[in-house]
């Protein structure tokens, strides 16, 4: 299996589904602090005391509240400001409010207006932007105390050895773009795609996937070009299968029985002779 080649379609195809379904983008900037149940409802008003959001950080956003959706002015520790009256709406089930914060719309934007270009070839910067790039780090044999695997089958008269070896490989997938949050939008949905993506990971036969992430890129700062890069380090393990064929072997036509005399035994008697 050529891993890169199956990264680069797995991000590809994790593209357009997000871009398919843009609920699914919710998700990636969720946290616990964006639903409750209100304390105090009015013209333009939403308050929950049991909240500290940090002041505006969801300003642009939009509340949920109703099955109406509301426009976010601002907001304080405790008090969301918005454009409308969230009160005169009966709640609904489960009869709490979602805040969407304004990351959700502008990622949706730049998935439905740019193309993420995708590629495993080693660019020291992407000529389109946003983009992003796979190379291997480094493969290295895995379960080193059990070492080769040598199993032999036959098939319709014919023989195979079929050896099997463990491998670990880092591939480094390095996000980037001209716009420093698109970078962090487009870091986040991988994590979010990564998730998502374990069951079919195992069915390509990984296992002991992981994900870690870094910033640091002493090469930009070189570069003419302004381009922020953010890198997420690939972990897996897969076993890796040599099969060989030997000469095929001879159709049985018949079936005969030799005997062997030296090795048999042979019971004697001896007569005494008579004179």
């Amino acid at each position: 299996m050529i891993l890169e080649a199956k990264i680069a379609a797995w991000i590809t195809a994790g593209l357009a589904l997000y871009k398919a379904h843009p609920l699914m983008i919710e998700s990636i900037f969720y946290d616990s602090s964006q639903t409750g149940v209100p304390t105090f409802l009015d013209d333009g008003v939403l308050v929950d005391a049991q909240k500290r959001w940090l002041p505006d950080e969801y300003a642009g956003g939009t509340v949920r509240w109703g099955g109406a959706t509301f426009p976010i002015v601002g907001n304080t520790t405790d008090t969301v400001t918005l454009a409308g009256d969230p009160s005169l709406l009966a709640p609904l089930e489960p009869f709490c409010y979602q805040i969407v914060p304004p990351d959700v719309a502008a990622f949706t934007d730049l998935l439905l207006t740019k193309k993420c270009a995708v590629s495993t070839v080693f660019n020291q910067v992407p000529t389109q932007t946003p983009a992003f790039t796979i190379r291997l780090e480094r493969d290295t044999q895995g379960d080193t105390y059990i070492g080769e695997s040598l199993k032999q089958y036959v098939i319709d008269g014919v023989e195979f050895d079929v050896r099997s070896q463990a491998l670990t490989g880092n591939y480094l997938i390095s996000i980037w773009d001209e716009n420093r949050l698109a970078t962090l939008w487009l870091y986040a949905w991988l994590h979010h795609w990564g998730l998502n993506s374990l069951p079919a990971f195992s069915t390509w036969g990984l296992y002991d996937v992981a994900f870690s992430g870094s910033d640091l890129d002493p090469a930009t700062q070189f570069l003419a070009e302004r381009v922020y890069a953010r890198h997420m380090l690939f972990t897996a393990s897969r076993m890796e299968r040599a099969v060989s064929t030997r000469e095929p072997i001879a159709w049985v036509s018949g079936l005969c029985i030799k005997v062997c005399a030296q090795y048999a035994l042979l019971n004697e008697t001896i007569y005494p002779v008579m004179e």
